[in-house]
């Protein structure tokens, strides 16, 4: 009986393409969706991390600030940042926290919240222009997928 020759075994490091990657591609959505954010967000002077807060803000009506940041998904130094950044332009207002009286409840002024409705009209149109490379079928497959792995 004839033995069939050993292939060498492969070599993961040589087959490695990062255009294969799920993560280069995550990457490269986030990068164009921030992109289209960032040009249509400009003239209101607003980050994707502070849009993200005004909206928990409006949301949650009032909330710590270490709330504020486990909702939105940032670390505690990100977000001290963040609120003083809001703070700075009238779009916060502080109170102390009555159960705590280290913490201090947040909550937009009248001025975030016009500047949050000025924004929020804009949120479709990012929406749409970063998804409109792809079908509708497509972008609903898309954001059932990253709600799954979210």
């Amino acid at each position: 009986m004839k033995q069939r020759p050993q292939m060498p075994p492969s070599d993961p490091a040589a087959e490695y393409r990062l255009e294969d990657q799920i993560g280069y591609w995550l990457r490269r959505a986030y990068q164009r969706h921030m992109a289209i954010f960032a040009t249509a967000m400009s003239d209101l002077d607003l980050t994707s991390v502070q849009f993200a807060a005004l909206v928990k803000l409006r949301d949650m009506k009032a909330v710590t600030q270490t709330e504020l940041g486990r909702l939105i998904g940032i670390d505690r130094a990100t977000i001290s940042g963040v609120v003083s950044r809001l703070q700075k332009r009238g779009l916060l207002q502080f109170r102390l926290d009555p159960l705590d009286r280290r913490s201090r409840i947040i909550a937009l002024t009248p001025a975030g919240e016009a500047l949050l409705a000025r924004a929020l009209q804009r949120t479709e149109r990012i929406g749409e222009d970063t998804l409109a490379p792809i079908s509708e079928a497509e972008q609903a497959a898309l954001r059932e997928a990253l709600r799954k792995l979210g």
